[in-house]
């Protein structure tokens, strides 16, 4: 799926205004969290924002609930820290994620400092199309 441009900046500037930042110093590939120095209640107002402005429902814990279905019964997380299939679905989940990001000894709980800018467009096209997001 290619990024719509109008989707990119509307993202941009959602995330601009949310986390008090110069749009100007927001890419698509920055991490919100790890870049952007994004915290949870960023990220809630973020997605509040987002919803707001597309008219979306965006919900919350949907790539973890897809990856775990694709886990066909093998375990997500071993003391909290992702396994090595469910590292690998992450993997396709968020192909926009620089690879290093996605490692061993990932905890479930550092799942959400993974999205970028794009994650979010992705999300967006995925919703505004009515469609849900591509299986891992």
């Amino acid at each position: 799926m290619s990024d719509d441009p109008q989707v990119v900046e509307r993202v941009i500037r959602e995330v601009a205004e949310s986390l008090g930042i110069d749009p100007a110093g927001v890419s698509p590939d920055a991490g919100l969290v790890l870049d952007l120095g994004a915290d949870s209640l960023d990220l809630l107002d973020l997605v509040f924002r987002l919803e707001e402005a597309f008219g979306i429902q965006l919900e919350r814990g949907q790539i973890e609930a897809r990856i775990r279905e694709a886990m066909e019964g093998e375990p997500y997380e071993v003391d909290g820290v992702l396994t090595s299939k469910a590292l690998e679905l992450l993997r396709r989940e968020l192909p926009e994620v620089k690879p290093e990001r996605v490692r061993d000894g990932l905890r479930s709980s550092e799942v959400v400092t993974l999205f970028t800018v794009r994650t979010l467009v992705r999300l967006v096209e995925w919703h505004r199309q009515g469609k849900e997001a591509p299986s891992p």
